[in-house]
């Protein structure tokens, strides 16, 4: 089984690297996030297989910002001989995540796993929806926080 695997994921590596680059990713989540109702996030591409993340969140009364990386595994490459079409990607980020809430704040180690579809329309533009669940240990006050985000934006 593990070699099926291993087989599929070095297959779908082959083929992803024929394709055109990718450079990153913008995703907006709009009332669809826990703890937050609203955020941003840019992903970047840039280094291969690696995702670098970092965004920012609001929740009325409370602020947050994240910074995360690690890595990412392209697990279907779908797209045409002209690059349209859909590719599915996977990552698993660790980083630092806080924040700012009149209450109580909340800062330290944060990860989490992601699965984004994207639909290009062309080579290098692309309609992409992820989500995202996880969590954030807060070592001050000694407590895990979970973390679950579903947004849409675009991929270049």
């Amino acid at each position: 089984m593990r070699w099926a695997l291993l087989a599929v994921l070095l297959a779908s590596a082959a083929r992803g690297e024929e394709r055109p680059r990718l450079w990153g990713s913008v995703h907006l989540y709009p009332m669809t996030s826990f703890p937050d109702v609203l955020g941003g996030g840019l992903t970047l591409h840039v280094i291969p297989w690696v995702d670098l993340q970092g965004g920012l969140s609001a929740f009325p009364g409370r602020f947050g910002w994240w910074v995360r990386g690690g890595p990412r595994f392209l697990i279907g490459d779908f797209r045409d001989e002209t690059h349209r079409g859909f590719t599915w990607r996977f990552s698993a980020l660790a980083g630092y995540r806080a924040f700012r809430d009149p209450k109580a704040d909340a800062a330290g180690f944060s990860a989490i796993l992601s699965t984004d579809v994207t639909h290009f329309f062309s080579p290098h533009l692309g309609l992409s929806i992820q989500a995202a669940c996880g969590g954030l240990y807060d070592a001050a006050g000694k407590r895990v926080l979970p973390e679950l985000r579903l947004g849409v934006g675009l991929t270049f």
